[in-house]
């Protein structure tokens, strides 16, 4: 009699698990599409983008699509598909390191508001309640006043009025693992105050942070978007989604297309992120995936 092995069905990662149910769920990898293709094309910008963004041809200004230009040029003769490409880098360049900076302050003003004492609680929210008082295009007026608009301008605008949306999130949740059975548990077998919060909150709060983040990107683009169309983000002549809504809407009697070659890329990223952010949503909890037949 011979010996047969059975051979079992290898467990995908946790990241390979939720790539599968992205794929799966239509919006999902609708919003996936999207979103590798956006961060592709700015990151591939000096490779793909057919000419300089900020190279001048005045005999060619004002033109609509054609074969040199699939997006026409603007006032001064500039590429505007050219622009496009690149002012996505703009956006990348603005959201990531704003979400990121978000994130990290958020977490930690967030798990030691919702674990530590009550005085410290009140301190921590009191903080969080003050900077989103601030209008953030009010609060960039007064930052732009005291040291110009520039790249770093709009990051450290966005990146301080985020950062209360996730260190609500992170006490919430902190306040309520605090509470359950293991962490008291953990507590009786003398387990210390930073294994707790780096081995059990931890990894029960990134997962919404996640979320959060893919939710929040589009309106970081958007609020980057909006202060340069205003004048108070980059610098002219760099390219920005904003800055081409800004030029299109002086020029909008001689010509439509620069305020729809701005508009397109900020519908299609509040849509990519908001498709992949409801499907990480349901990929995190599993109750959401329970109904949804995942």
């Amino acid at each position: 009699m011979t010996d047969t092995a059975i051979v079992l069905p290898r467990a995908r990662s946790e990241l390979g698990e939720i790539l599968y149910h992205l794929v799966r769920d239509p919006l999902g990898l609708a919003g996936l599409i999207i979103v590798v293709a956006i961060v592709g094309s700015a990151l591939l910008a000096p490779w793909i983008a057919p000419y300089d963004p900020v190279a001048m041809n005045i005999p060619d200004r004002l033109q609509g699509p054609n074969a040199a230009h699939l997006l026409g040029t603007d006032q001064i003769g500039r590429d505007t598909f050219s622009r496009v490409i690149w002012g996505g880098r703009v956006a990348l360049k603005v959201a990531l390191p704003t979400i990121a900076g978000a994130i990290v302050f958020g977490l930690l003003l967030g798990m030691i508001a919702g674990y530590g004492p009550k005085w410290l609680d009140s301190l921590i929210v009191l903080l969080f309640d003050t900077l989103r008082s601030f209008p953030t295009v009010m609060f960039a007026l007064a930052v732009v006043a005291l040291v110009g608009p520039s790249l770093n301008t709009v990051i450290f605008v966005i990146m301080v009025t985020s950062i209360p949306t996730y260190g609500r999130v992170v006490r919430t949740l902190t306040q309520s693992i605090k509470q359950s059975e293991f962490i008291t548990a953990e507590l009786s077998l003398g387990a210390t105050v930073p294994r707790i919060m780096g081995i059990h909150i931890l990894p029960n709060v990134l997962g919404p942070l996640a979320v959060l983040a893919a939710m929040d990107i589009p309106t970081v683009v958007g609020l980057e978007a909006g202060l340069s169309f205003l004048g108070m983000g980059v610098k002219p002549p760099t390219p920005s989604w904003g800055v081409l809504l800004s030029d299109g809407y002086a020029l909008i009697r001689n010509t439509p297309w620069l305020i729809i070659a701005g508009g397109i890329p900020l519908i299609l990223t509040t849509l990519g992120f908001t498709f992949l952010g409801e499907a990480l949503r349901d990929v995190v909890d599993p109750k959401l995936r329970g109904k949804g037949g995942k």
